[in-house]
């Protein structure tokens, strides 16, 4: 699938691995709905092969290997049943890149969810990426980069995809679907254009989301009540209060309304931040607890998700 706002991140990767100034670590943020692990596992080909030109050719033995699954140079480590990544799995994953490669490439590693780490698993990794093992390159994936120690993020070159614009993702939506849009799916452009694949998904199954953020907007002018939160769909609720109050930063911030997702609420949001007199350092720190909650909700079983949820949404009231 032709994913063209990731074109110049795919260009700019081509070019510096083929000029040998690729850096030997790399930090991706997981963007599913913006097409990241489709770019990700082209990325872990294209460094694989042993003959690429502009991507992976798919006919050498290293590619062959990686297409069947067992290539020995290629190391896959993330979470287990959601639970954190443990300093046992990145020393074990340490431990294996002190091996010469099989296929006299390279190594590759991809790890995912690596917000999921502990700190002692994070320290250990940060100790590899400090003193890398030769023609080893690392491609970490996480929800966040700013869920990373700060020394881990140092150590990496971040990636930053593209965010297709409304138009684009109309005119890209309109040739996969081989159809014109209806005037329904333009306003769904209109809200989700950050969430091009997300959208190409609701309206080949004709399933388009209950609209979270919207809720949550309305609960907090006054238009409805807080919504209703078990452990089900804790989650999803989390990540909706994280995007309100991102949302709200850039309210306060006066960004134009193209870079809004609450457009048409954008003065009355404006009013509201007004009347509680909350600050964009107000916002962060409840936008940290968020990442905290989730933080917390990965690594501790047992904790009353819905509960922590509630009493953030009140210091919002």
């Amino acid at each position: 699938m032709s994913l063209p706002w990731l074109r110049e991140n795919w260009l700019q990767l081509v070019s510096e691995h083929g000029s040998g100034k690729l850096s030997h670590a790399h930090c991706v943020p997981w963007q599913p709905d913006l097409g990241a692990e489709a770019f990700i596992r082209e990325w872990l080909k294209l460094l694989l092969c042993t003959q690429p030109q502009r991507k992976a050719c798919g006919v050498c033995k290293s590619c062959l290997l990686h297409k069947a699954g067992n290539h020995p140079d290629y190391y896959e480590v993330g979470s287990i049943d959601g639970k954190g990544i443990s300093v046992d799995q990145i020393r074990e994953l340490t431990g294996k890149l002190q091996q010469t490669p099989n296929q006299a490439g390279v190594k590759v590693v991809w790890l995912r969810d690596a917000e999921r780490m502990s700190v002692t698993a994070a320290n250990a990794l940060l100790k590899t990426l400090e003193e890398p093992t030769q023609a080893t390159y690392f491609v970490v994936s996480p929800e966040r980069t700013s869920r990373l120690l700060p020394t881990l993020r140092s150590r990496m070159q971040l990636h930053r995809f593209n965010v297709p614009s409304e138009q684009q993702v109309e005119q890209w939506l309109a040739q996969q679907l081989k159809r014109v849009l209806s005037a329904k799916e333009h306003e769904l452009c209109k809200r989700y254009h950050q969430r091009p694949l997300a959208l190409l998904g609701w309206l080949q199954s004709d399933n388009a989301p209950v609209d979270q953020l919207q809720q949550l907007s309305a609960a907090l002018l006054g238009d409805a009540t807080w919504p209703a939160v078990d452990k089900a769909s804790c989650q999803g609720w989390l990540s909706a209060t994280e995007q309100l109050l991102g949302e709200l930063v850039r309210v306060q911030q006066n960004l134009g309304s193209d870079h809004l997702q609450l457009a048409g609420e954008q003065l009355r949001l404006q009013r509201w931040l007004t009347e509680k007199n909350y600050k964009v350092t107000d916002l962060n720190h409840w936008l940290k607890s968020c990442y905290g909650m989730r933080r917390k909700l990965a690594e501790q079983s047992g904790l009353n998700g819905p509960l922590l949820l509630q009493e953030i949404w009140m210091r919002l009231h």
